[in-house]
């Protein structure tokens, strides 16, 4: 009965309402341009390529709507994706965020192998300590909803991924709280009190569930 309130709440009221993006600046670990050339230089990650024998790779975005990052050695051959939107260096370690995933991974290169690891809501934290992190798993399993408390003016959240879930061609809707998303998915701004629904297309089905998010 909860869920039927909500789609009804949500197909008069929610569903036209835009989602205002921001520049990537906004965020303050700056995302890798198109282009750029890094290197794994004896363990850490570096921008700064010193010799000319010295191995990088340049980020490339790939085609389509899917677009990830790929990345190419010296003759332009592909090495490596790290499947992500969004990367960046911190303390020689390479970072990335997936749109899809709503996760944050922590690159390593062996033996010409990226190797991959998921950060937890702990690493993910002192990244970002401004921001509140809100997990999936948070959300009530009756209804997908979860009640957060507006703590300031500009009131930031991540939303965090700690399920398998696959979170492709799910967008937010809004009927009356007012908020920006980044071009990263799971990176709220919220200014108003309101019910935000994230969701496949509007669906809420076994397979593509909405999450509802009631800021108070």
């Amino acid at each position: 009965m909860f869920k039927k309130i909500f789609l009804a709440f949500i197909i008069t009221f929610g569903m036209g309402f835009p989602v205002f993006a921001s520049d990537m600046e906004s965020i303050h670990y700056k995302n890798l341009k198109d282009g750029t050339k890094i290197a794994f230089v004896n363990g850490s990650w570096t921008t700064k390529i010193k010799k000319k024998t010295t191995p990088f790779y340049t980020k490339k975005i790939s085609d389509g709507s899917g677009s990830y990052s790929e990345f190419y050695n010296r003759e332009g051959v592909f090495v490596f994706s790290t499947g992500c939107q969004y990367e960046f260096i911190l303390s020689g370690k390479l970072y990335g965020y997936s749109n899809y995933d709503l996760k944050f991974y922590e690159f390593t290169f062996k033996d010409d192998i990226l190797e991959q690891r998921t950060l937890n809501q702990e690493e993910v934290h002192d990244l970002f300590p401004e921001y509140r992190i809100v997990k999936i798993s948070d959300f009530a399993a009756s209804t997908n909803s979860l009640k957060i408390k507006k703590r300031h003016k500009r009131f930031k959240v991540i939303i965090l991924n700690d399920t398998d879930r696959f979170f492709y061609n799910y967008a937010y809707a809004t009927n009356n709280a007012k908020f920006k998303t980044y071009p990263l998915k799971g990176f709220l701004c919220i200014t108003k009190k309101g019910m935000i629904q994230f969701s496949h297309f509007g669906d809420n089905s076994k397979e593509f569930p909405w999450f509802i998010l009631l800021v108070r």
